[in-house]
C-alpha cells in the first residue's frame, strides 16, 4: 500500500480562506456601489455600473454558496485527516510522558535505596558509581514536528507524588487543536475531559489499578464508561474494559480493550457496534494498533497502524467470526 501524505493544515487554510472570499463576494452583492458624476463621469456609465450589479447579482449569489460548501469540504476533510493524526500523536506523546515518569520512578527508588544504605553505613557516599539525585519528577513533555506543531503532555502530582493530572495537548499553526485532561483520585477512580478537532466534548469515567504481575512488569486494568457530546448535541456512549502489561525497564507495553458503543454513525442512524483495540509498543517506541469493530449483523472492520504511520483498513461480511477479511481497496 503507498504512502498517503496529506497537508490537512493546507486543507483548513484553504477553508478559511474559501469563506473569506465569499464575505468579499456578498459584500460586493449586497452593497453595489452608486457612484456620483464626479466619480464615474457621464450618467450612461453610472447606469451601466448598475445594471452590471443587477444582471449579476445571482451570479454573486450563487459563488457564495459555492464558496461557501467549498469552504466546508475542506475544513471537514482537513479535520479528519487532522483528528487522526492528532490522535495518533496524543498517543505517542503520552506514550513517550509515561515512560519518562516511569524512568524517573525507578531512579528515583534506587537513588533513596543507595541513600538509605549511606545512611546504615553500607556504602560509601563518595562512590562516582553510585546512583544520581534524580531531581524534581518531569512535568512536561513536548514533542514538535518539522513543520512546527507541537504535542505536549503535563503533568501535575498529589501528596503521594503519583501523577494526579496528565493533560496533553495537539497545536498546530493553523489553529487546529485539541486536548485531554485526565485527573486521577486516590481511590483509583478517573475522570477524562477532552475535546477533539472536530469539537466533540468526552467525558470518561473509570476505575483502574496497578499491581506487579511478573519480575519487571505491571499490570494495569481498568473498566470505563464515557459519553461523547457532539457540537450539534448528539451523544455516543461507550463502555468496555482494559487490561495494560507495562516492562518499565524497556518500554515494552501491550494494552488489550474491548468495548460497546451506541449512538449515530455517520449518516444520523443509531447503531450499536462491539470492539477490540490491542496496541503494543516494542523497545523503541514504535506502536501497533489493531482495531477490529464488529456490527450487529456480524459485519465490521479492522484497521492496522503501524510505527511507520502507515494505516490499512479490512472489511468482512462475518467480522464477528474474525474471518473472511479482505483489504479495502
Amino acid at each position: 500500500m503507498p504512502d498517503v501524505a496529506v497537508d490537512y493544515e493546507l486543507l483548513y487554510d484553504v477553508a478559511k480562506k474559501a469563506r473569506s472570499l465569499k464575505e468579499q463576494v456578498a459584500e460586493a452583492r449586497t452593497h453595489a456601489p452608486d457612484p456620483s458624476a464626479e466619480q464615474i463621469g457621464p450618467a450612461g456609465a453610472r447606469t451601466a455600473v448598475r445594471q452590471y450589479y443587477v444582471r449579476w447579482s445571482g451570479a454573486f449569489k450563487r459563488s457564495e454558496e459555492k464558496l461557501d460548501k467549498l469552504g466546508e469540504l475542506y475544513e471537514k476533510v482537513g479535520k479528519e485527516w487532522a483528528a487522526w493524526d492528532f490522535k495518533l500523536a496524543a498517543d505517542a506523546n503520552r506514550q513517550g510522558a509515561a515512560i519518562a515518569a516511569d524512568l524517573w520512578k525507578g531512579r528515583k527508588a534506587a537513588y533513596d535505596e543507595w541513600q538509605k544504605l549511606v545512611a546504615e553505613g553500607k556504602a560509601d557516599p563518595n562512590d562516582p558509581d553510585a546512583p544520581k539525585d534524580p531531581g524534581q519528577p518531569p512535568a512536561t513533555w513536548t514533542t514538535t514536528d518539522p513543520n512546527g506543531n507541537s504535542t505536549t503532555t503535563t503533568y501535575t502530582y498529589g501528596p503521594d507524588g503519583k501523577p494526579q493530572t496528565v493533560t496533553t495537548t495537539v497545536t498546530t499553526k493553523s489553529g487546529l487543536t485539541s486536548t485531554e485532561t485526565t485527573t486521577y483520585r486516590p481511590d483509583g477512580t478517573y475522570e477524562s475531559r477532552s475535546t477533539d478537532v472536530q469539537g466533540n466534548v468526552t467525558v470518561t469515567n473509570g476505575h483502574s489499578t496497578t499491581a506487579d504481575t511478573a519480575p519487571n512488569a505491571k499490570t494495569t486494568t481498568s473498566n470505563f464508561s464515557s459519553t461523547t457530546t457532539s457540537p450539534d448535541g448528539k451523544t455516543t456512549v461507550t463502555s468496555g474494559d482494559t487490561s495494560s502489561v507495562f516492562n518499565p525497564q524497556t518500554g515494552q507495553r501491550t494494552t488489550h480493550t474491548t468495548y460497546t458503543t451506541t449512538g449515530p454513525d455517520k449518516d444520523g442512524k443509531e447503531r450499536t457496534v462491539t470492539g477490540t483495540i490491542v496496541t503494543t509498543v516494542d523497545d523503541k517506541g514504535g506502536e501497533t494498533t489493531t482495531t477490529v469493530e464488529v456490527k450487529k449483523d456480524g459485519s465490521g472492520t479492522k484497521t492496522v497502524e503501524t510505527p511507520d504511520g502507515r494505516s490499512q483498513k479490512w472489511v468482512s461480511s462475518t467480522a464477528g467470526k474474525d474471518t473472511g477479511w479482505r483489504l479495502e481497496s
